[in-house]
């Protein structure tokens, strides 16, 4: 296991500020926003947007391993699986280099030594906000390939879990409600 820093086994890069691209004649994109990146490495409920595409960077749209985190706190962050999405400001772009596997070091980035580093950059700030200069200077731990690749499929399954949990959960409360609803209906 090796500490590194993520600048070292990574480009980090910025969204795209995609409001100056804006235009009522454009392309329409997916746009990745801060609200579409959430906990547990969930990414939906994008922005649909018309764009200038001619005028925007090949580097603002989204290849499959890319990883986003949110700059801004909770520091949520993501692997991407879809190409072509254009990615928004206040959101780093982490594409590893060759021998790093994307959903491991994702999920690297969401442990609690990373929070830890990550708080303390931002200690002085109202609203916790990280840079892409301190974004590259976190440290991780990092095995060799074949287990990185065997964490990430077992933290990527535990993701899934968590996920379809949730789904019950949400739907018991649903139907709390509506049986308490029914009941309301008979009086």
């Amino acid at each position: 296991m090796n500490k590194v820093k993520l600048k070292d086994i990574a480009e980090v890069l910025s969204g795209l500020s995609y409001r100056r691209y804006l235009t009522d004649t454009g392309d329409e994109h997916e746009v990745i926003v801060q609200r579409s990146i959430k906990k547990d490495g969930i990414l939906d409920d994008f922005e649909k947007i018309r764009l200038k595409s001619e005028s925007i960077k090949p580097h603002h749209f989204t290849k499959p391993g890319d990883v986003l985190m949110k700059m801004p706190y909770p520091y949520d962050v993501v692997c991407v699986e879809r190409a072509n999405l254009v990615i928004s400001d206040r959101i780093a772009v982490i594409r590893l280099r060759q021998g790093h596997d994307p959903s491991f070091i994702a999920h690297m980035l969401t442990n609690a030594h990373v929070k830890k580093q990550l708080y303390e950059f931002a200690s002085t700030e109202r609203i916790p906000h990280a840079s892409l200069k301190q974004i590259k200077e976190l440290e991780l731990a990092v095995p060799d390939f074949e287990i990185q690749k065997k964490y990430g499929e077992l933290l990527d399954t535990i993701n899934e879990k968590v996920a379809e949990d949730m789904k019950v959960v949400v739907y018991d409360r649903n139907l709390k409600e509506g049986i308490l609803n029914r009941l309301w209906e008979e009086l």
